[in-house]
């Protein structure tokens, strides 16, 4: 049983964390989730939400119910206990049908009417910032913004220093709201290090949890979906596959009439919004999409696949100032075949962009995908028991060292 407790707001310099402790069969764990002191009147201490929301995949992959001391609202547990978990459960075997134990409430939180929406700087987050802050629709115009750590720094960064990337963000983040004219609120929290399941398996939950921890504020929030439509839905093997794909189902399970969640530009692929937010100057001197690096390495997949897409469509001279063009345009033939790589392999993420390459991608990147595919396979180095292992063709060749 995973036992929630009653939260409570505690007061540190400059800081307020909303805090919850928590027990696993007798094992304590305390989550926190700090802002700035400012915001400490939107901490929503009063329900359990925030927290039975935040650790619910948690609980369905260890076979943990939930037992909170703090009430739940009355529609939310509805949506999760009706449709969310009998869903999730329904195409995914290795997932537990949790059941919550709760005192009930049927009154909301009543909140001050905020919009909001995240601003880590990337494709999506910039995309719901354009759509949402002069748009036509008057009542969902943008009143804040968020950059929330709920497990998005992970060990990716570790080379370049986490708390390095993270500053390299946060300070972006704020640039950005600066010139944008909107007030950033910065959070911080511990949950995933307490309770860790791999982020892209579970990053709706955290996020979701980190907006009902201001649920005092928000009348709207958009999540900027994942670069995927909606024709990507998927609840097969749900518990292994990235909790993006099921959003259609999940953001509304969280939604309730006082609080909406959308999966803001969930209609379109990443190409889609790319094109859409790409003439944007804000956007051409901010953007950041790397998941190895406070500045864009160039390399890693998020990087790759975006200079691919701004070239695609035209747009890479415009990004000199976040991208190397330069050593693009040097190594394009190896980007190429990073690109034939996604195709083989997760060809529904990439093939928008693949769609636009493949004449260009010819039988000898394709060649030289193979050849290396299988040399890796098929040479080995390692070490064992104070030897250097050698494997090549099933040869294997030890040296003492």
């Amino acid at each position: 049983m995973l036992t929630i407790k009653n939260p409570f707001i505690e007061k540190l310099k400059n800081k307020s964390r909303l805090i919850c402790n928590t027990s696993i069969d007798g094992l304590e764990k305390q989550i926190y989730f700090e802002v700035n002191e400012q915001y400490e009147k939107y901490l929503c201490y009063e329900r359990g939400d925030a927290f039975i929301i935040g650790l619910l995949s948690w609980a369905m992959r260890n076979k943990q119910d939930i037992y909170s001391c703090a009430p739940i609202t009355e529609e939310l547990l509805y949506n999760i206990n009706e449709y969310l978990i009998p869903s999730l459960t329904k195409y995914d075997k290795r997932l537990y049908p949790v059941k919550i134990i709760a005192p009930i409430e049927t009154e909301a939180i009543s909140n001050a009417g905020g919009i909001g929406t995240g601003v880590s700087g990337g494709i999506d987050s910039f995309h719901s910032i354009l759509n949402n802050i002069n748009g036509k629709y008057k009542s969902l115009q943008l009143t804040h913004l968020c950059i929330n750590s709920v497990g998005s720094f992970h060990k990716g960064y570790a080379k370049y220093g986490i708390q390095k990337a993270k500053k390299d963000i946060y300070e972006r983040a704020q640039r950005i709201a600066d010139e944008l004219h909107l007030p950033l609120i910065e959070s911080n929290s511990n949950i995933k290090e307490q309770f860790e399941i791999y982020f892209e398996y579970a990053h709706t939950y955290y996020s979701v949890f980190a907006i009902y921890c201001m649920q005092k504020l928000w009348k709207t929030y958009f999540y900027g979906s994942s670069g995927r439509d909606f024709s990507a839905f998927n609840l097969k093997n749900n518990s292994t596959k990235s909790s993006a794909l099921y959003e259609l189902l999940s953001l509304p399970c969280f939604s309730t009439k006082n609080l909406r969640i959308y999966s803001e530009g969930a209609t379109k692929t990443r190409i889609e919004k790319t094109k859409d937010i790409a003439d944007n100057p804000i956007v051409q001197k901010y953007l950041h999409v790397c998941c190895t690096n406070g500045n864009n390495c160039n390399w890693c997949l998020k990087c790759k696949r975006t200079i691919l897409t701004l070239d695609a469509l035209g747009k890479l001279n415009d990004f000199r100032d976040v991208f190397n063009i330069e050593y693009y345009k040097k190594n394009k033939q190896e980007y190429l075949k990073w690109l034939y790589k996604e195709h083989i392999f997760d060809g529904k993420m990439h093939d928008p962009i693949y769609e636009h390459y493949k004449k260009e991608i010819s039988i000898f990147i394709k060649l030289d995908y193979w050849a290396n595919y299988y040399f890796k396979h098929l040479f080995k180095a390692y070490k064992s028991n104070g030897h250097k292992i050698y494997e090549f063709f099933g040869i294997r060749i030890s040296i003492r060292i």
